[in-house]
């Protein structure tokens, strides 16, 4: 009984000790997440292009205007070859009643599906308003050389509300 308990803690031990060495060797994803950084006039974020994330986007999102713009670099070129246009202010309808909004904005990898044969950007931005109390979800179409050197618009995914609308 001892010799067979002996035994099986001898054969776990070198399960565990292969299992271990295994996975020194087996590949590890790379992890990669989209990058913000602002202060209370503008905010830049990078948005994934790509499941690989081998080229991603940067958007600026002007607090002061509501202008959301952003471009992606070419990659053959090193030059920004792509440019993205939205006036984020209309969606939130904070240019009239809302003297000074309080935008944040962040972007995450999301798989969306191709439609139209337009093939969405592998990540979505989303913005908040505080006196909305709303938030939206952006989508943009992946870079071409279809359209290259045109300006492209974002397009509105969906929104949803975090809190009551604040008048001001």
């Amino acid at each position: 009984m001892k010799n067979h308990i002996l035994r099986s803690a001898m054969v776990f031990a070198a399960g565990a000790l292969v299992m271990g060495a295994a996975t020194c060797f087996w590949p590890q994803p790379e992890i990669k997440a989209a990058v913000a950084n602002g202060n209370d006039k503008f905010t830049m974020v990078t948005v994934p292009l790509i499941e690989t994330g081998e080229n991603e986007a940067v958007f600026v999102l002007n607090h002061l205007t509501g202008a959301l713009t952003g471009g992606v670099i070419n990659i053959q070129t090193g030059k920004f070859g792509y440019k993205y246009v939205h006036n984020v202010a209309a969606d939130f309808q904070t240019a009239a009643k809302t003297p000074e909004p309080k935008y944040a904005i962040v972007a995450a990898p999301v798989n969306l599906h191709a439609s139209g044969g337009i093939q969405p950007a592998w990540g979505v931005i989303y913005v908040g308003e505080l006196s909305s109390g709303a938030v939206i979800a952006y989508g943009f179409p992946r870079p071409t050389s279809r359209n290259a050197g045109s300006i492209m618009t974002l397009v509105k995914l969906d929104f949803f509300q975090f809190s009551e609308s604040v008048g001001q």
